[in-house]
């Protein structure tokens, strides 16, 4: 071949070269927009299983009405306030848990993530 149709091929190459770099650089901009959706919706969704769970747990099983066999039961007692913080550390402690579990899974939600963030940087 000639040098000059080897320069050319030469250039032709550089072209294909960066027109395939700044396609690369788009998709990549795409996929960093994807992967930031995917994870407000991981996020989302963590919150609505959570917020499923924490409302199944409080309603109680669904069925027909049953009448009470017995008088109902007088009101119980005030709880004092160390079952209040016992209380409040397994609530703490279970979303700690589900949040590490999401983490582990790869479903980390945005704030979580922040403030995991903050926790590091003060360290």
């Amino acid at each position: 071949r000639s040098l000059g149709s080897l320069r050319d091929r030469a250039g032709e190459l550089a072209r294909a070269c960066r027109d395939k770099d700044g396609k690369m650089k788009k998709l990549l901009v795409e996929t960093e927009k994807l992967s930031a959706e995917v994870l407000g919706l991981r996020s989302q969704s963590a919150r609505l299983q959570l917020q499923l769970e924490v409302g199944a747990s409080t309603r109680g099983p669904l069925g027909p009405s049953i009448p009470p066999l017995h008088p109902p039961l007088p009101p119980p007692p005030p709880p004092s306030p160390s079952q209040v913080q016992q209380k409040n550390h397994r609530d703490i402690v279970a979303i700690y848990r589900t949040h590490l579990l999401n983490a582990a899974q790869g479903f980390m939600d945005e704030g979580v993530h922040a403030m995991l963030l903050r926790i590091l940087r003060t360290q």
